[in-house]
């Protein structure tokens, strides 16, 4: 196999840098045994080009009959009417950032007590309905159900009603920052290059920076958008911050974006399953708040709060 790519956690050295060919069961067994998280490989490049099979096609028809498995037909049209109520206000959001580098907090609000009411008692159905994304409505929908995975998560450890009202609008804005990052980079279909990822790295700043112009902008808020790429082991950015030095809001925010991220269904791939991803998670020693990855299997998973 030829791997085009492979995204570490923690700071255990990864086998090998840039692209190569494995061609022993040696260096699949380095694999294994080091730190690396997932691997992209390029069937046109291995060997094992005759025997790849074609991925399934999307099927909308067995989508829908699975969310229909997970939840009322009630609870999934309350979710689709909750998502088309708060879409003009992120889409107003994520435009003042784009168009006037400016936070729009009003729209933040409205849309985060929307979400709030409906994830009162339809948190799953909300985040489950939110997984398919089509090409235009990635941004919106990734943000959204995020705020709903913070909001639920923030109510199923016990936080009052105000603190988990931050946590939805964190989780919200938690990207703005790539709203004044540079179209072509945004849109971009192929491998980005070590410069464009440095510019990627930057949105977390961006993002800080956005919300920092408010009078008095919350400080969970700030937090979330500033470090929710940082990593238990220090390995994140942009600062390199570990431990409890990261804010307890954006060691939140870190679960909960790369889960929604992971069982993202796109009309042109397979979702991971909710088993494939905690499994994921589990197993990125550094990567997460340990205690509060093993609160969110408990509290958010085991207990069905997500399907």
């Amino acid at each position: 196999m030829f791997v085009e790519e492979v995204e570490t956690a923690g700071s255990q050295p990864t086998p090998r840098v840039g692209p190569f060919m494995i061609s022993s069961s040696h260096e699949v067994a380095r694999m294994m045994n080091s730190n690396v998280m997932t691997v992209v490989i390029d069937v046109q490049k291995g060997v094992d080009v005759g025997q790849v099979q074609s991925p399934r096609p999307f099927n909308r028809r067995e989508f829908d009959a699975h969310l229909l498995e997970k939840a009322t037909a009630r609870d999934i049209e309350r979710a689709k009417r909750c998502i088309a109520d708060t879409k003009p206000h992120i889409r107003e959001i994520l435009l003042e950032a784009r168009i006037k580098g400016a936070f729009a907090a009003r729209a933040a609000t409205t849309a985060v007590e929307k979400i709030m009411v409906s994830a009162m008692d339809n948190a799953g159905a909300l985040i489950a309905v939110a997984k398919l994304k089509e090409r235009d409505e990635t941004t919106f929908l990734h943000s959204l159900a995020v705020s709903a995975l913070m909001i639920a998560f923030g109510r199923s450890l016990g936080h009052a009603e105000d603190d988990v009202h931050l946590l939805g609008i964190g989780g919200l804005v938690h990207d703005l920052g790539k709203m004044v990052l540079p179209t072509a980079i945004l849109t971009k279909s192929g491998k980005l290059t070590a410069d464009e990822m440095n510019v990627v790295r930057h949105h977390p700043q961006r993002g800080f920076e956005l919300v920092s112009r408010l009078n008095n902008p919350p400080q969970q808020v700030l937090d979330i958008c500033l470090y929710h790429h940082e990593k238990f082991d220090g390995s994140g950015y942009p600062r390199g911050i570990q431990g409890t030095e990261i804010p307890y809001v954006a060691r939140l925010a870190a679960i909960c974006d790369v889960y929604e991220a992971l069982t993202t269904v796109r009309p042109y791939k397979r979702a991971w399953s909710q088993a494939e991803a905690i499994n994921m998670m589990m197993n990125s020693p550094g990567h997460f708040d340990t205690n509060l990855l093993s609160a969110f299997v408990s509290k958010m998973v085991i207990n069905g709060t997500l399907h």
